[in-house]
């Protein structure tokens, strides 16, 4: 990503003698008019360099404001030559890795995240050096940004779920018409928000709003299904072919993992429930064979729908439009009654997610 690039104006007297190493210069935060380079190391070890703009720092950051009161130090015998300096300005080490450093500035630069597409599975990823920095240098306006960025991805009404649903549903159907099952070169799982390194960055960073969404979706993806995993080896698209849904497991940890059981057993209890609470009604007008077809409903979703049987809100959601799915239905009556109970017990069940997954209570 990054080019090496040697440069004249290396650290003036620091390496004097020794071999000139290869610079690194950010390709998109090295101004020319920048008054301070920063600099730091990469975790392949290589040093990268980044030309910005004093003010900017300054303004949202106390912390960086403060580092830059201290007035640099001078050479011993030579007050106007400064100690450190790069291109002709003052050049600071930082003690930060520098892809956080990049991540960080990128986000001071771009404000508006033009970087960060809407759904794009990799912006937890990206923005983890941003929050990284913004926590430890006071950043809060930046820290306000990225945190929009991700709730802007996970729902966080019933409304917003259900928007995102039709939209998965219809990504999906994209999908499944092209034989590569890629559209724009992108298989559909590059192409919806990932929920574990959402829940890695929501729990490290304090970002709760979208864990109930992201717990939720995680508990719909097979553990065998991991990121990685898929999209290595001799075949790598060949699940993702097909329209799967992958995790990066590997970034959650054990309260992580502790939580989603503890989710998928609440929503299991809740998906059998559906059975009685909502097919076991009794028939207000006491019509003939109403019970045997309300039966009968509930056996054709426990037969046809065994993948969104773990998916309580997909199955309330068809039980308020039997219509459109069955032949043989209850009276008109009753396929209002329990359309009118699916939407409330769908609605209950949205609001039972924190409790579900053990998301410990906010308090502000």
């Amino acid at each position: 990503m990054l080019a090496p690039r040697s440069n004249p104006h290396h650290r003036s007297g620091m390496d004097s003698g020794s071999r000139i190493q290869e610079d690194y210069h950010h390709p998109t935060l090295y101004f020319d008019d920048g008054n301070v380079v920063l600099s730091a190391t990469s975790s392949t070890g290589h040093r990268h360099f980044f030309r910005v703009h004093r003010s900017l720092l300054c303004r949202h950051s106390a912390v960086l404001a403060e580092m830059f009161a201290i007035p640099p130090l001078t050479m011993e015998g030579r007050p106007d030559a400064l100690a450190e300096t790069y291109d002709g300005v003052v050049h600071v080490q930082m003690p930060d890795r520098s892809e956080d450093l990049a991540s960080y500035l990128g986000v001071l630069y771009d404000p508006l995240g033009t970087a960060y597409k809407r759904f794009n599975p990799y912006t937890p990823v990206l923005v983890e050096g941003a929050l990284k920095l913004a926590r430890k240098y006071e950043s809060e306006a930046l820290r306000q940004r990225v945190v929009e960025n991700l709730e802007a991805d996970w729902p966080q009404t019933l409304a917003q779920w259900d928007t995102r649903r039709a939209e998965a549903i219809l990504a999906r159907s994209e999908h499944g018409l092209q034989p590569s099952g890629k559209v724009d070169g992108l298989y559909l799982d590059d192409r919806l928000p990932e929920p574990a390194s959402a829940i890695r960055i929501a729990s490290d960073y304090d970002i709760p709003n979208i864990l109930p969404a992201a717990f939720y979706a995680l508990s719909q993806i097979s553990t065998d299904a991991d990121w990685d995993t898929y999209r290595e080896g001799n075949n790598p698209g060949k699940h993702l072919r097909f329209g799967a849904r992958t995790a990066r497991w590997q970034l959650l940890d054990k309260r992580d993992l502790m939580r989603l059981v503890h989710g998928q057993k609440c929503l299991a209890a809740y998906t059998r429930a559906i059975g009685t609470d909502i097919f076991g009604l009794r028939c207000h007008r006491s019509v003939k064979g109403c019970s045997k077809a309300r039966s009968e409903c509930w056996k054709y979703f426990q037969e046809n729908a065994p993948v969104s049987m773990d998916d309580p809100l997909d199955v309330l959601h068809d039980c308020m439009q039997l219509d459109s799915l069955l032949t043989e239905m209850p009276c008109a009556t009753c396929v209002a009654d329990i359309a009118v109970m699916a939407e409330k017990k769908r609605r209950e069940l949205w609001m039972s997610l924190p409790t579900f997954f053990n998301l410990q209570p906010h308090h502000h």
